[in-house]
């Protein structure tokens, strides 16, 4: 099962995926306000879900500006990309230049995940997909059984992510799409870093940057 909670002034996915066992992982948590903070942990506690893992799809401060909240908050780790902590730790001009609070994120245990890796919580697996491109170190993290994928911000409905910004690989960001995303069940749901999800099969066939 997958939650949705939309969060910040740049209107970023946060997931909570959870199963019947109540064990659950959080993805990308921006909270920025105490009622978005709120809004986080009351469906958590709200559910009597238990957090196991805290990841980040990609180290751009829009998706890792709650970590050090949601870290301190549940005693975790965040889990990223062993090529994103650079980035990560050192966003604090990024931040402050683009209207963001962070907190203290040189507090943060980090826990370095690597492609292919499996994340385990109750009677669920996910699998971290390397799917850099929009910067270095992005993941994807798929679930086989229930057919669904976080893409952060690789991929989104009808478009991709952006690849200008710094570490940023056009080439790169769609040969991993398709090597590791479009490769996926045509049933897949996408769930992306912004805006409505989509399915694995209609961004394959419509999608005007992977045509």
């Amino acid at each position: 099962m997958i939650k949705t909670i939309t969060q910040n002034h740049f209107g970023v996915n946060s997931y909570v995926l959870y199963d019947d066992t109540k064990e659950c992982v959080l993805v990308d948590i921006c909270s920025q306000s105490v009622n978005e903070r709120k809004e986080v942990t009351d469906f958590i506690e709200g559910n009597g879900l238990k957090p196991k893992h805290i990841l980040l799809t990609h180290p751009h401060v829009d998706h890792m500006c709650g970590a050090s909240f949601i870290c301190k908050k549940y005693g975790l780790p965040l889990g990223m990309s062993v090529d994103a902590k650079d980035i990560f730790m050192n966003c604090g001009e990024q931040a402050y230049l683009m209207g963001f609070e962070t907190g203290d994120i040189k507090d943060i245990k980090i826990e370095s995940l690597i492609d292919e890796e499996t994340i385990k919580f109750g009677k669920s697996e996910i699998k971290c997909l390397n799917t850099s491109g929009h910067c270095k170190g992005s993941l994807s993290f798929y679930n086989e059984k229930e057919k669904y994928i976080i893409t952060g911000d690789a991929l989104f409905a009808q478009s991709i992510g952006r690849t200008d910004l710094p570490t940023g690989n056009l080439d790169e960001l769609i040969d991993n799409l398709k090597k590791h995303v479009l490769s996926l069940h045509y049933d897949t749901v996408v769930y992306p870093g912004h805006g409505p999800s989509t399915t694995v099969g209609y961004e394959k066939d419509c999608n005007p940057f992977l045509l």
